[in-house]
């Protein structure tokens, strides 16, 4: 009893077209791989500075907590303007702090802070 021939005959293996149509769709896959690499890529990115700028911001606001000044400018580019508003019942200050040339992705933060007396600490 023996098996069929193992003889290689024409019919074995890929046509070429089949060979275009596998090369095509790895062609597909490649590129939206890489693109998606790419958005990756630029999200971290982005991340990474919004966590600065909000460290920065963190930063600013707890330095003028501590020691309240009208305007301040770090040599990173960051200001903190303040302004007094007088509400019917309470003063608050509102503290904008910005990125000099639109650089912060989010656009200037704003906060309320109360306005304390000059004799508390």
């Amino acid at each position: 009893m023996t098996g069929p021939s193992s003889q290689p005959s024409p019919e074995d293996g890929f046509s070429i077209l089949e060979m275009i149509v596998a090369m095509t769709i790895l062609a597909l896959v490649l590129g939206i791989a890489s693109q998606s690499i790419v958005l990756a890529s630029r999200s971290i990115t982005a991340a990474k500075r919004q966590v600065e700028a909000a460290r920065t911001v963190r930063v600013m606001l707890a330095d003028y907590e501590a020691r309240p000044t009208v305007q301040t400018t770090t040599p990173s580019g960051w200001t903190l303007k303040t302004r007094t508003i007088e509400m019917a019942k309470a003063k608050v200050t509102a503290v904008l702090i910005e990125k000099t040339g639109g650089a912060f992705p989010g656009g200037p933060f704003l906060t309320f802070v109360p306005v304390r007396d000059p004799g508390t600490p």
